[in-house]
């Protein structure tokens, strides 16, 4: 038979075809005693199981024939499965790797989070345009030729101390809101109220601002780890709850009129947010912009970013990239540090500042000093897990902040440590 939608060799007809297939009129009982109709209806029947043969044909896959007098007697078709659509692995990581120990082996991958492109971000803006009104703040008539910058670091929102850590550290939304707004806004207007009102505010953020996309750090999200994060907001909740924050705070920054310009400066290349609290700094970032256009702003994706004040050359960045560094930066500075660094002044032409290199990460204050420059480490204003207080002890949460001298080497410092109440979460009383 011909597989051309339906006709037949000559000398053929669908009546044949249906008695030699055994097939069977519609309506046995009419057939009896109708014959037209009987050759009608298997006829059709034919036709209609050959036509859709012809569109499952490509989708088939032939398992077994039966021959009975050298010709096919019985055809046995399987469904095949879909072709599989190409893929770009690039698009994926590799989420769990499973050996056989007796050879081979098998890969789960999953698909990569394409967060916030750079055209979701101008259609944000553009959504933010219509509904925001750009509010202007008033510049201080005086400033004190100094910045204060305020080390925000470490924030981790999202992330649980477990109830069976050896200390306590109770961080829920309002926990949250009150180390990330309010102890910043009384630093920041306790340092007015010494120095007067700053000629710039540097707000920084230095990474792990979120705690992991998934319950997983980068590296977990790469397959290099199994660990779980606990954690007591998702991710959406994560992500909302960071740019909420710090609208108050910035809403509230302006509103004090504590410098004649403030700045937001963040990184979002660190070891647990990565490219997901890069999303989350980029929106508040679309907010500050739409509505305080003289508010200035810079979101880093790179290990190691610098900025200028003054005679000061601050160089930043998380401690722990996203990708690249197997170990972060030790709370004290060794000599291979030190040459790394070294590297970054030369070939940026930085030795002729004073140079300070800050980053986060360890969730402690250190401060330690090369030939060229000083080398700083900052407090985390999350705190510590239950891991971080069984391998590293109480890690009491806190800001990092500085006031520098524009036009002299004179800074600053301080690190203020938050007031969380009774810390152990130990020992044994009998009645």
């Amino acid at each position: 038979m011909k597989k051309n939608a339906g006709s037949l060799p000559e000398n053929e007809t669908w009546y044949g075809v249906a008695v030699s297939c055994g097939i069977s009129p519609r309506n046995k009982k009419r057939a009896l005693t109708d014959s037209k109709y009987k050759i009608k209806s298997v006829s059709r029947k034919a036709q209609s199981y050959w036509q859709s043969y012809l569109k499952q044909e490509n989708r088939l896959k032939l398992q077994k024939q039966v021959f009975k007098d050298g010709k096919i007697f019985v055809e046995t078709y399987t469904k095949q499965p879909e072709p599989a659509p190409e893929v770009n692995l690039d698009d994926f990581f590799v989420e769990k790797m499973t050996t056989n120990p007796h050879g081979g082996s098998w890969m789960k991958y999953k698909r990569k989070e394409n967060f916030y492109t750079e055209e979701h971000l101008e259609s944000l803006k553009e959504v933010l345009i219509k509904e925001i009104e750009p509010v202007k703040f008033k510049e201080p008539k005086k400033n004190n030729k100094k910045a204060l910058f305020v080390y925000g670091s470490d924030k981790h929102i999202g992330a649980l101390t477990k109830e069976g850590s050896i200390y306590t550290n109770k961080y829920d939304r309002q926990e949250i809101k009150n180390r990330v707004v309010v102890e910043t806004l009384k630093l920041v207007l306790d340092s007015v109220d010494l120095y007067g009102t700053f000629e710039d505010l540097y707000i920084m953020d230095l990474g792990d601002a979120l705690d992991g996309f998934n319950q997983k750090t980068t590296g977990g999200l790469r397959g290099h780890s199994a660990h779980t994060l606990p954690q007591q907001l998702n991710n959406r909740e994560q992500h909302d709850f960071y740019v909420e924050t710090h609208k108050i705070l910035f809403d509230s920054l302006v509103k004090f009129q504590v410098a004649k310009n403030i700045f937001f400066v963040a990184t979002s290349n660190s070891n647990h947010g990565g490219d997901f609290e890069y999303g989350a700094m980029r929106n508040l970032e679309t907010y500050l912009n739409v509505k305080y256009p003289q508010i200035k702003t810079y979101i880093s994706y790179k290990s190691y970013n610098h900025l200028i004040y003054g005679e000061h050359a601050i160089i930043f960045g998380h401690g722990k990239d996203d990708e690249d560094m197997r170990n972060g930066l030790p709370l004290v500075l060794n000599p291979k540090v030190e040459m790394v660094l070294s590297d970054y002044l030369r070939v940026n032409d930085l030795n002729k500042y004073n140079v300070t290199f800050v980053s986060g990460d360890l969730h402690q204050s250190a401060e330690t000093y090369a030939k060229n420059f000083r080398y700083k480490k900052v407090l985390s204003q999350f705190g510590s897990s239950k891991w971080a207080h069984t391998n590293f002890g109480s890690g009491t949460p806190g800001v990092s902040y500085e006031v520098f001298f524009k036009e002299s080497p004179v800074i600053i410092k301080q690190d203020k440590f938050f007031d969380i109440g009774n810390q152990s979460n130990t020992g044994i009383e009998f009645s």
